[in-house]
Formats: C-alpha cells, structure tokens, sequence
C-alpha cells in the first residue's frame, strides 16, 4: 500500500461519524431542509444580555489599555494587556462556569472576538488560538473529568495555550507527520521527538495540545511547554500579524505523562479535525471584526474627497465598489451569526458551514480590505503612523490589507476548503458507490481478471444503476416547495430566492451524478470541476444565510438582493465552465511549467535562466480540447 493511500486513510478514519443531519450535504443531492437553519438562530434574552454585559466590559478595556498601533510597531503585545484580559476572564470565555471560566456561548464568543478584532486583530487572534482551537477546545469536546478539573481552572485564568500540528514538511496533510511519540519502559511517559512550525500562541504559550504519532498512529497530548527537552528555535516574522508569538518549534527526548493523552491514543487526528471547525468559525468573527475596521474610513473618505467637481463615491465606478462593500459585509455577518446559532442549536452538523464560514468572510474581508486601500488611494497604501505623523487620520488599511492575507491560508486554504466541502458532502454518493468500486478492485485491471468478476461487477452495477435512475429522476420534476420554516419568510423576493435554491441545488445534484458517473474514481482528481462544483453549493448556502438574516435586520433587503444577484451570476458560470472548458489544455501547461519548459521566461532578470536548449526532452507540446459539450450542465 502507498504512503500516500496510508495518509488518506488515517485522514478519512478520523472524520468524526455524525449521526445528525446536515444541511450542506442535503442541499449538494438536491433537498435541502431549510428547518435546520429557519427561522435564523436568535439569542435568547438571558444569553443576549450576559453577552452584552461582557461585550460592555471589552468595550471600555479595548481603547483605554490596547494601542494596536504600538502593537504593530514593536510586534509584541504588552504582558499588562494580557493581565488585564485574563483579569476580566477574557480566557475563559469558552470554558464552562464549573471550571472557572465564563460558559458563553458560541454565539457570544465570536461577538466578543468580532468587537476586538475591530479595535486589534493581532489580539483577537491570540485569544481565539488560546481557546478555539488550543487546550480548552480540545479538553471540553474530548477531556475525561480529572483532565478538565486539572487544567481547564488554570486555562480560564489566563494560562495561554496554544495548538502545535503543523511541521516544516507537512501543513494540510497531517496524518503524514513525522514528530513521534514513543511509551517509555516503566510504561508512564511518552518520550516526544520532532518539530512543530508555525505554532501560533507557542513561543509564550504555557499549555499547549501537541499531535505526534504513537506507533503510527497521530495522538494529541497535554503539553506543560516548560518541560525540559521543548526549544523555541525560531520565532516566525510574517508580511502582517506582525504582533503574532508564532515560531518552529523542537522538542527533544520530552516527557509527557501517560495521562496526558486526550481521547486515547490514535485519536489525535480526530481532536484536531474537530477543534478546527470551531476554530474557522471563530476566524470568520475576526474576519467580520477586521471588515468593520475598515468600511468607516472608506465610506467617509468616499463621501468627502471630491474629483472633477464632486465625491468619488458619486462616480458609479465607485458606487459599485461601496455597494459591494457593504453587501459583502452584510453577508459575513449573516453567515456567521448563522453558523454560530446552529453550534448553540445544536440540532445539526455544522463541519461543512463552518468552512464556509471561514471561506467565504476571509476571501470577503480580502475584498473589502482591496475596495478599501483602492478607493482611499495613496492614504490606503500610506501607514497608520505616517498618516498620523502629518496630521491625518491614521487609518489602519495598510496593515489590514497585509494581516488579511493570512487568512486565505490559515486554519485550511481556500483550495483545501473547497476540497473538504465537496468531500463531505459527496460521502452519501462514495459509500453507497463503495460496493461497486470494491468489485472493480477485486477484479483486477487484466481483461482476463474481469471476466472472472463479471457477475459480481454486474450486480454491484445493476443495484447502483437502479438506485440512481430513480434519484436523478426525482431531481428533474420541478419541486418549488419550501417547507413550513422557509414559507414563514415574509418577503415574497426573499421567498423568491430560496425557491430558486432548492431549484439550483437540484440541478445541482444532477450535475454532480453527472460529473461522478463519468469520471468515476477520478473525479477527485479533476480539482477544477471539483472546485466548481463546490462553489455554486457556496453560493446557494449564502443565499440562503442572507435571504433569512434580511428578515431580521429591517432595512437591509437590498443587500440581500446585491448578494443574491452576484451569487446567481456565479453559479451561472460556474456550470457552463463544468460544461464547457479549457481544463485540460491549462493543466498541460501548468505541467510544462513545472517540468520547465518556461524556464526562460526569466531571462533578463538578474538571476534568470539561460534559454533551455529545444529538444524532445523540453519541448511543450499542446492539447487540445475536445469539443465543447453540445448538452449544458443540467
């Protein structure tokens, strides 16, 4: 068996068998239940009001003892600040009352995140990597009683943890780590060897989770980072986030006790896999609190500076870019109060819209942060402080654009993510497949070998063939009926949309089958239909987010609409892209570059390349694409 083939199995062992329904993967064949969302998560009074009393309390801490210029100044942020928050149990936030901690829920939490993201995001990330997916999360999903009485009161005090997973080899393929951990002779402690990067929280952390694999197998343990055996070799320096403790880490012969281990050994992948869907939604709230940074400076700068003869916010050009920025805006904060409502519901699965979650509000806020440094120009791209130096307001867009960026790539890739959300949801399709595919590995790949296995081929197909030929004829009859909780919606637009959903995401299913009885097996290698695919899912659960939170926010219909237009507009060309592409020809040249055929593109640059010799060995040779598909994606 392949290493890799090993990988993806130690990966697929570890997703967590969810035994409630999920929305995401009904809307992907085609009948979404709208009552797992509707009516849109509202907090009870209580929970409202034990939220805004400590919202009131981080509201007055924030301005008066956090200077997030001085942060970004000097990338540290002061141990006072720190104090102060674990004075106010700003640690514990996630952490039960029975432990000392404040037991908010999911809903206050990522407020309280939201709001200190949009005074310092350096802080707010700290804090969400200490308890969404640092020692707190992982103890109270997966913890025995002795281990949450043990460590979870110190944690709530203001203990920072942090979460050491990745290694300099390996970032979104965890089950191919390489850090060990070995069970000692007196049978006591596990002796721990290997390096941890981009441990964020790790270098001034006091706890920590750290995975490392227990005879092959990926175990997560409670970590004292004070051990002997544990070195900070280097603190990482990234392009923003410049107030961030992230470094590599080594950890040589370290012993950690037998108790230690959350879950039971071979169960690390699980306890991280899980803390991390709490952990996107949390990076959806910080991507909402850094939004809201910016979208005031930019509509005033839009209002007050003037180009031939009035503001450049009148100039449609520019109309647009607002219009987009505050729908954008909008729509984050629809999802993610809608997310974080079905985690305090807890009625249904949440893995697939919490990488939503996280998906769409980075790759929103790396719109809005762009809309931003275009409209305000030379005083977008100018610092904070070189804008306070001569007199001007110091706005921070110069440094949100560049912390931004890393949350298209942390806690999984927008790619990944995509990958993830389709795999998820197509796990209905691979497991009622799997009897079909496991004939077609019996049989062999010799003509010989397959006609050996015919019978059991032809059986196997005939069952899949039946099945299917009534699934996807169910999905052509027209069905525009909503259901009681999306029929109480009361806009007829809003109404409107969501029967176009249900609609779409029929077609939807058909085009998956579709995608899926062509390429069989393979089509997890056709990342960009994948992709596609997964996209237009995307967009239909953020029609449905925004449609819903409308009906709660008066005044914000057009917003939804702006949404709603644009998602449409995607989702349209996104299924002609899956019916007719230039796919394979742009992979045959992605290949050309990576074996480098276009080596001498760089030359003339002071390190470029000589021009290869043409011959047989380096020469590209183009493909052509076949014909364009005379049936649409349907």
């Amino acid at each position: 068996m392949s290493e890799l083939l090993r990988n993806v199995q130690e990966i697929e062992a570890a997703r967590e068998e969810v035994a409630k329904p999920s929305f995401m993967t009904q809307l992907f064949a085609g009948e979404p239940d709208f009552s797992l969302l509707l009516p849109f998560p509202q907090q009870s009074k209580d929970d409202r009001l034990l939220g805004d009393e400590f919202l009131s309390k981080i509201a007055a801490f924030l301005p008066a003892n956090v200077d997030a210029r001085e942060i970004e100044r000097t990338a540290v942020i002061p141990p006072r600040v720190l104090s102060g928050l674990a004075h106010l149990g700003a640690f514990g936030m996630t952490i039960p009352a029975e432990y000392g901690g404040l037991g908010l829920s999911q809903t206050n939490y990522d407020r309280v995140l939201s709001l200190v993201a949009s005074h310092c995001n350096i802080l707010a990330l700290l804090l969400s990597v200490h308890q969404s997916i640092g020692v707190p999360r992982p103890l109270i999903l997966f913890g025995t009683d002795e281990q949450k009485r043990a460590w979870l009161p110190r944690l709530a005090a203001g203990a920072l943890s942090a979460f050491a997973l990745t290694e300099p080899q390996i970032g979104s393929d965890p089950a191919n780590m390489q850090t060990s951990a070995v069970l000692d002779e007196a049978g006591t402690h596990f002796v721990i060897n290997g390096e941890k990067l981009w441990c964020t929280n790790g270098p001034i952390a006091e706890i920590a989770v750290l995975t490392a694999k227990v005879n092959g197998k990926v175990t997560a343990f409670i970590l004292e980072m004070n051990a002997p055996g544990i070195e900070v070799v280097h603190r990482c320096s990234f392009m923003g986030c410049r107030g961030i403790e992230n470094g590599l880490i080594r950890f040589r012969n370290v012993r950690v006790p037998r108790e230690n281990v959350i879950a039971g050994v071979g169960k690390g992948l699980r306890v991280a896999l899980t803390s991390l869907n709490y952990g996107r939604v949390s990076v959806a709230a910080i991507c909402l609190g850094m939004a809201r940074q910016v979208y005031p400076t930019t509509v005033s700068w839009a209002r007050q500076r003037t180009a031939f003869g009035r503001p450049i916010g009148r100039h449609e050009v520019n109309t647009h870019k607002l219009a987009r920025l505050a729908a954008n805006l909008f729509s984050m904060e629809a999802i993610i109060h809608l997310v974080s409502g079905m985690i305090d519901r807890g009625q249904s699965d949440f893995r697939v819209e919490a990488a939503i979650a996280k998906l769409v509000c980075s790759e929103h806020l790396w719109s809005i942060v762009d809309t931003a440094m275009q409209i305000r120009g030379g005083r977008g791209y100018e610092t904070a402080d070189s804008l306070a130096a001569r007199g001007e307001i110091a706005a921070p867009v110069e440094q949100i654009f560049r912390d931004a960026r890393l949350y298209l790539i942390g806690e999984g890739s927008s790619e990944i993510l995509k990958l993830f959300i389709a795999r998820e949801v197509w796990d209905p399709h691979l497991k009622r497949a799997q009897p079909f595919f496991d004939a077609l590995a019996d049989a062999g790949s010799t003509i010989e070998s397959r006609l050996g296995h015919g019978g059991q081929i032809s059986e196997e197909a005939g069952k899949l063939g039946a099945f299917y030929a009534r699934w996807y004829a169910e999905r052509l009859l027209p069905d525009g009926v909503l259901g009681e909780s999306a029929a109480r919606i009361r806009s007829p637009e809003m109404r409107a949309e969501l029967q176009n959903v249900k609609r779409t995401s029929r077609r939807l299913a058909r085009v998956i089958l579709q995608q899926m009885a062509r390429h069989t097996t393979r089509l997890e290698e056709k990342q960009a239909i994948v992709s596609r695919l997964a996209e237009i899912g995307i967009d239909l659960f953020v029609m449905t987010a925004v449609c819903a939170y409308s009906e709660t926010v008066p005044g914000s219909a057009s917003l939804a609409r702006l949404v709603c237009a644009d998602a449409r507009d995607r989702i349209d060309e996104n299924f002609r892209a899956i019916a007719s592409n230039h796919d394979l020809s742009t992979s045959a040249l992605g290949r050309g570059v990576f074996d480098g055929a276009f080596d001498w593109l760089t030359t003339g640059s002071i390190d470029g390349f000589e021009p290869p010799q043409s011959d047989s060995n380096t020469a590209w040779i183009p493909v052509s694409e076949p014909s364009p598909s005379t049936s649409p994606a349907n």
